[in-house]
């Protein structure tokens, strides 16, 4: 239970990590034109990070290790 969670753990802080790289200033004006494709690049990782932590419930669930 206790590896699941230290699993699930990282893997929210590297999303999170990704994602404030992700949302930071493109060039030394604070924006630009990638800026629209960083907000969706960061949309699509919330997403993969949700659908992962689902699974990894799921998988957590199957195995007995979140109980009844």
């Amino acid at each position: 239970m206790e590896k699941i969670r230290l699993t699930l753990t990282l893997l929210v802080m590297d999303v999170i990590g990704r994602l404030g790289a992700r949302l930071g200033p493109v060039d030394e004006r604070g924006g630009g034109r990638n800026t629209d494709e960083g907000f969706h690049i960061s949309g699509g990782a919330i997403v993969a990070g949700a659908i992962a932590a689902g699974v990894g419930a799921f998988i957590a669930q199957k195995l007995g290790a979140l109980g009844e």
